[in-house]
């Protein structure tokens, strides 16, 4: 390992597993990406909105966010591209709901079911 370090104790068998757990794991690569899509303002708030209203399309998203459409489809893209929203053609319309099917966004059901969205704080001094 490190021939830099000041560690007292080495624990080189807990490195070596940790270090393939972390290199092998599929799960924490998606989990990842479900982060990087829903991690952007917009696109969460896009979330919290189809979960509100069960589903939206495009023109409604525009109208509450107050941005054009060809915006909301490229954060409605990666949302979808990631799993986290699925949509439904009702004619020419095509509504979006949050994908259920989909850990990362039941979990994301989860907390906006509970309120917990309304008592997350923004702070750098929690004590």
């Amino acid at each position: 390992m490190s021939s830099s370090c000041i560690r007292l104790h080495e624990r080189k068998d807990l490195l070596e597993e940790l270090q393939h757990e972390t290199a092998a794991n599929d799960q924490l690569v998606a989990l990842s990406s479900y982060m990087a899509a829903a991690g952007n303002q917009t696109r969460m708030r896009i979330l919290y909105a189809l979960w509100r209203a069960g589903q939206l399309c495009v023109c409604d998203l525009a109208d509450i966010f107050g941005i054009s459409q060809p915006a909301i489809s490229r954060h409605l893209k990666i949302l979808r591209e990631n799993a986290l929203v699925r949509s439904e053609r009702d004619g020419q319309t095509i509504y979006y709901s949050v994908c259920p099917d989909n850990a990362f966004s039941s979990g994301l059901i989860g907390l906006f079911e509970t309120g917990l969205t309304r008592t997350i704080k923004l702070s750098f001094n929690d004590k």
